[in-house]
């Protein structure tokens, strides 16, 4: 029950999150003059619809297992039982982690290679804040610890980019731009 209950909590706050981002992304035609277009450009249609549709996925893997659950107890059951259940949740749980990760790409690619890029320069702020602390301290294995997070961070933002199809250099142009505006 406690786990249906974290899915559902999980797909609305997904789901919350989708539609702020929609919100973001009209908005953002419609200041740019770009409200012709309905507002969504091919691209974030279709982050919607892969995005609806692993909605439906783990709504069924929800669905299905209050099913498998119903009527069954866990501590009644033999070893090998719940050995097999153990199983079936790391399964589920692996899918999970897929449709997530899947929802995250959709997530994404609403959100638009400007958006990401002012999510992440906001995120790594505080980080390079804290490293221009340290240096001036003369902190240096404080330093370097910082240098490591911030150079892992960059490194996961730009495998995010590349897998959206932008390079590093496409992306701090829209940067720019988005400053000059």
């Amino acid at each position: 029950m406690k786990r249906s209950t974290i899915i559902a909590a999980s797909v609305l706050l997904t789901m919350t999150v989708a539609w702020a981002a929609f919100g973001q992304a009209q908005g953002g035609g419609a200041r740019r003059g770009g409200g012709g277009r309905g507002g969504f450009g091919e691209a974030q249609q279709k982050a919607m619809a892969d995005l609806q549709e692993q909605m439906g996925k783990l709504k069924t893997m929800a669905d299905q297992a209050t099913k498998a659950m119903e009527g069954r107890n866990f501590q009644d059951m033999s070893d090998e039982e719940r050995t097999k259940m153990r199983e079936e949740m790391t399964k589920r749980n692996e899918e999970q982690q897929k449709i997530f990760a899947a929802m995250q790409s959709a997530m994404d690619r609403l959100k638009g290679a400007r958006g990401m890029m002012t999510e992440h320069t906001a995120a790594m702020k505080p980080l390079e804040d804290l490293l221009a602390t340290a240096k001036k301290e003369n902190a240096k294995e404080t330093a370097a610890q910082i240098e490591k997070i911030i150079a892992e961070r960059n490194k996961q933002f730009e495998e995010k980019v590349t897998a959206m199809g932008y390079t590093m250099e496409q992306m701090q142009r829209m940067g720019q731009r988005r400053g000059q505006q």
